[in-house]
């Protein structure tokens, strides 16, 4: 915190909140995405990763790994905040 100048309270959890959220969203987007692909297979179908990589990008691109990360970081982000803004908060009670 002192390396960039926040001092330890409300502003810098909910900073630091969004911050892993969006880590989170960056991380896990991609295998959300490729799960989701899998369990929307037609029965019949291949389902392997090593099939579906590589078609998603050669037809939409490395973008397409990516879909819907604004909702999802809106659903993380936001439970991230209010999950770290209470538990500081309940940690400075207890201490």
């Amino acid at each position: 915190m002192q390396n960039v100048g926040l001092s330890d309270g409300l502003h810098t959890h909910i900073i630091c909140a969004f911050g892993a959220g969006l880590n989170a969203v960056i991380v896990g987007s991609p295998v959300d995405v490729i799960k989701t692909r899998i369990m929307n297979k037609a029965p019949g179908q291949s389902s392997s990763i090593l099939q579906i990589i590589p078609e998603m990008v050669a037809k939409e691109g490395f973008g397409a790994f990516y879909k819907g990360v604004s909702a999802n970081f809106m659903r993380i982000g936001c439970w991230n905040v209010c999950m770290f803004v209470a538990l500081e908060q309940i940690k400075k009670q207890f201490a």
